[in-house]
């Protein structure tokens, strides 16, 4: 028969095998489990469907304003209007006749 080397430390209910023997800690000492039978085939690895999914969390708190800069923006198009007409004197003097009316 092997020597036993028991683990140092064990687990409540934690088991250690040697050969065909199996023995458990009860917190106290290494009782006797008994010999181990045949070890049985493996069964079938199945993953179930996917679950719904949860509700969405509450919205988390506003962070601290930034410290960054951003970059400056593109510069606009740089488009002047067309001139518009001369007006002569005449047209002043009628017009501002006109409007003081």
């Amino acid at each position: 028969m092997t020597a036993l080397n028991f683990p140092t430390g064990p687990t409540l209910n934690q088991t250690y095998s040697n050969g065909t023997t199996s023995w458990y800690w009860d917190g106290t000492s290494w009782m006797s489990g008994g010999e181990l039978g045949i070890t049985g085939p493996t069964g079938a690895s199945l993953t179930g469907p996917t679950g719904t999914t949860g509700p969405t969390g509450p919205t988390g708190p506003t962070g601290a304003p930034s410290t960054v800069t951003g970059p400056t923006g593109s510069t606009g198009p740089s488009v002047t209007g067309p001139t518009g007409a001369a007006m002569s004197t005449v047209d002043i003097y009628l017009s501002n006749l006109f409007y003081k009316q």
